[in-house]
């Protein structure tokens, strides 16, 4: 019954609104003024105001990362820990964004900033940095009623547009390393709907753009039903258990890889995916076992995935004369399977069958997962097709 009780007040909170004392800031950067509203709420009042964009593939649009339990604990070295057994103190604010409306009523000017109310009315508190903080205030709230009165410093923003908050959570987040790789490359895909290339460039670089063009090519491949990679490649959020066979996340890095070449970035994203489904069709087409049963071979993880991306845009020039289809591109790729005894290394003199990318079998070069090691691959399995079909 108390349980429920403080629920309905709670929500009968947000039903009346929440006006707080503020300080109204003003930052110009580089690009545009922010306006900033700095204050301290009660944990339980900023809580009951939070709320989560978090990137799904069905929510593609959010930005928000999962959170992570090692963090949530109550060992030693955990959020929860520090908050209730050791120092206890949050003192850098947590990041939020209104993005409807808010009212400040200013009350003295100090010149570099106001002091005053701020009206919120009814607006949830998007949280673009402090998620941990967050988590662990529950659980310290779950063990001691007190931390409901735990004061929280905010830092509030009003941008009416989510792209707003996923930009500042990368700012924020990415440049301390602190962002998971998979989900950055979808910032940067997200950036690149928004804004375009150039406007990318300008921001992360020629790499950056890379990066986003990638996300493209490789959502490609796993909505294409013709692909071999059809809803089968692992995207932030989903389990591995899934029906999936590869993690977006390296065959984004190693798509990327292929952009350096200047032929395919000029390429539509489409018509590039459409040429990787073409290779990778005749890659499966040679190694079948390989996407049926991909927990025993390397083909389709470190060294494989990226050694065989990397080996795609000679295979594609080998290919023009023809025709580049996935007939032509099988071609080449079953020069693998001829015995080529003039090769550099005895490793690769005999065929290579799914035995050479058998985790129990394999010969090193197709078991270690340095980048060294991923070029040496991908060089000598182009001096076979070389060797094999002139």
């Amino acid at each position: 019954m108390v349980e429920s009780f403080n629920l309905s007040l709670h929500n009968l909170c947000l039903v009346l609104g929440l006006e707080f004392d503020a300080f109204r800031v003003s930052q110009r950067g580089g690009w545009e003024s922010f306006e900033i509203y700095v204050s301290v709420l009660m944990a339980q009042e900023v809580i009951d105001r939070c709320a989560i964009d978090r990137w799904t593939p069905q929510n593609q649009g959010g930005y928000q990362r999962f959170p992570v339990a090692s963090q949530l604990k109550e060992g030693r070295g955990s959020a929860v820990s520090y908050l209730m057994r050791e120092m206890g103190c949050f003192p850098t604010s947590i990041l939020v964004n209104i993005r409807g409306e808010a009212n400040f009523r200013e009350e003295t000017s100090l010149g570099w900033c106001s002091i005053g109310r701020l009206d919120v009315g009814e607006e949830r508190f998007w949280l673009i940095d402090g998620q941990h903080r967050i988590e662990a205030l529950k659980r310290a709230i779950e063990r001691n009623s007190d931390f409901e009165r735990y004061p929280v410093i905010l830092s509030i923003l009003r941008q009416p547009a989510r792209f707003d908050e996923l930009m500042l959570f990368y700012i924020v987040n990415r440049r301390q390393k602190s962002v998971p790789t998979d989900l950055a490359y979808r910032h940067l895909q997200r950036m690149l709907w928004e804004k375009g290339t150039s406007w990318l460039e300008d921001l992360e670089g020629p790499r950056g753009v890379r990066l986003g063009l990638a996300s493209e090519a490789v959502d490609g491949l796993n909505s294409e039903p013709r692909s071999p990679f059809y809803k089968r490649i692992r995207m932030v959020g989903q389990e591995s258990d899934e029906g999936t066979i590869v993690s977006d996340k390296s065959f984004i890095a190693s798509v990327a890889e292929i952009l350096r070449e200047k032929a395919f970035l000029g390429l539509p994203v489409r018509e590039l995916a459409d040429i990787l489904i073409d290779f990778w069709s005749g890659v499966k087409a040679i190694y079948p076992e390989a996407f049926t049963e991909h927990e025993r071979y390397t083909l389709l993880s470190t060294p494989g995935l990226p050694a065989l991306n990397m080996l795609f845009p000679s295979i594609y020039a080998r290919c023009v004369d023809e025709g580049v289809n996935e007939a032509s591109m099988k071609k080449q790729i079953e020069g693998l399977l001829a015995h080529t005894r003039g090769h550099s290394r005895p490793d690769f003199r005999r065929p290579l069958t799914i035995d050479f990318w058998s985790k129990e079998k394999a010969p090193s070069v197709a078991i270690m997962r340095d980048k060294k090691n991923v070029e040496a691959l991908s060089g000598c399995l182009l001096e076979k097709i070389k060797l094999a079909l002139g």
